[in-house]
């Protein structure tokens, strides 16, 4: 490469770096379209930014909501880090919150086979399963997220919920039961153990 082809590369990279920085203050003000459109600028001076490549399709995804546009981002993210956690993990959300949940878990296991102890892609991977009907799956993987957090509220909680659809009553009640030991002004703890309850009382 020439002195002035170097030197150009040089340039398009610091010029890609202030969009980049620029993109983040519009970030923490709340500027939707002008975090995307710099780092759009950024990834179009310097295609191999990883950061802006990532955080590009967490705008596309949380600010407007527009998956493909995401996803095409992190598939270039990963592209330069195949195997980065975040970007599989938010794969994995965004799946999910568009209620994809074969996706969402496949990306999930993706996650967990980078690290084991990611106890919030367990969680999220069995409120997938959950969602799918996939009852037992999901309650063999609440159980691996309780022993990596046993004291985590929402894993109690998604396990209760599971045990409910497969009428497991009495296992449903003690979730219930360990959350309020800790919990014990939990009104949806509360109001969720009611109507187990009632549930179990008609059977």
């Amino acid at each position: 490469m020439s002195e002035k082809n170097t030197l150009q590369k040089s340039k398009k990279i610091s010029e890609a770096e202030e969009f980049y920085q620029k993109g983040l203050i519009c970030g923490q003000q709340s500027d939707a379209d002008g975090t995307i459109e710099s780092w759009e600028k950024t990834v179009e001076l310097n295609p191999d930014h990883f950061e802006a490549w990532y955080n590009l399709g967490n705008a596309y995804d949380i600010g407007r909501g527009d998956l493909e546009s995401a996803l095409k981002c992190w598939n270039r993210a990963l592209e330069l880090k195949p195997d980065d956690v975040d970007v599989l993990y938010n794969m994995g959300n965004a799946y999910k919150e568009h209620a994809d949940f074969d996706k969402a878990i496949e990306y999930y296991q993706k996650v967990v086979e980078q690290n084991p102890l990611d106890h919030e892609a367990w969680n999220n991977m069995a409120v997938s399963y959950n969602r799918k009907g996939e009852f037992s799956n999901a309650v063999d993987v609440c159980k691996k997220a309780l022993d990596i957090k046993p004291d985590k509220f929402e894993t109690w909680y998604n396990l209760a919920l599971t045990y409910r659809e497969l009428k497991k009553y009495d296992l449903a009640i003690e979730c219930c039961q360990k959350i309020l030991e800790k919990y014990s002004d939990s009104y949806e703890v509360k109001r969720l153990l009611t109507t187990i309850n009632e549930e179990k009382q008609r059977t």
